[in-house]
């Protein structure tokens, strides 16, 4: 059996040691201790990482909504007509044929530039564009070419945009026959994947 726990010298005085019993029970508490400290230490990152992906989609929502407010409340009641002839409304949107919608709108950008902006809805996509309404075309005789296209939110698993009309009641659509009037208000209603539905209502002056 094992006894080594002291060791006497030749001088008659008495060495103290460690049984390997003694060792091995360090080491296991040792190794004990740092699986907690670890664990601890990846539940606060995996905490972290979670909560910065949570302020992360708030944010881009809300920066969305507010991105749409700020067109809605600018809309200009009046037709535009392009220099290729092409008559804009102030406001124009239904649903579109993928279980989405389109909303166009006419307002002024910074330097009072009438501009075209419009929000798509589709294949689980929200996508925004932004063109001048008397753009160029590149080329003499060549088409203007497309507004860049950029998208604002995805996973939107469906998306449903309603007019508030003078009679107080809300329509599914704003057609060109409205032209030259603006909605009371728009509601949009974005449901999004493994998060649930969003809606926001917006007051035009």
């Amino acid at each position: 059996m094992w006894r080594s726990t002291r060791t006497e010298l030749a001088s008659g005085r008495v060495q103290g040691g460690f049984t390997l019993l003694e060792i091995l029970v360090a080491m296991a508490l040792f190794a004990i201790a740092s699986v907690i400290a670890y664990s601890g230490l990846n539940a606060v990152i995996s905490t972290k990482a979670a909560l910065e992906q949570e302020i992360r989609f708030w944010r881009d929502l809300g920066q969305v909504f507010d991105r749409m407010e700020m067109d809605f409340v600018q809309i200009v009641p009046h037709v535009f007509r392009s220099s290729q002839a092409k008559t804009y409304p102030p406001l124009q949107g239904s649903r579109s044929e993928r279980n989405g919608f389109f909303i166009e709108l006419s307002r002024y950008d910074e330097a009072r530039i009438p501009v075209r902006v419009a929000y798509r809805c589709d294949d689980k996509v929200l996508n925004f564009s932004l063109e001048p309404i008397n753009a160029r075309p590149s080329v003499a005789g060549a088409p203007a070419p497309s507004a860049p296209v950029h998208p604002l939110l995805n996973n939107v698993e469906q998306c449903e945009v309603a007019y508030l009309g003078a009679d107080n009641a809300w329509l599914a659509a704003w057609s060109e026959k409205q032209a030259g009037l603006k909605p009371k208000a728009i509601r949009i209603r974005l449901t999004l994947g493994g998060r649930g539905q969003f809606e926001r209502l917006y007051y035009l002056p």
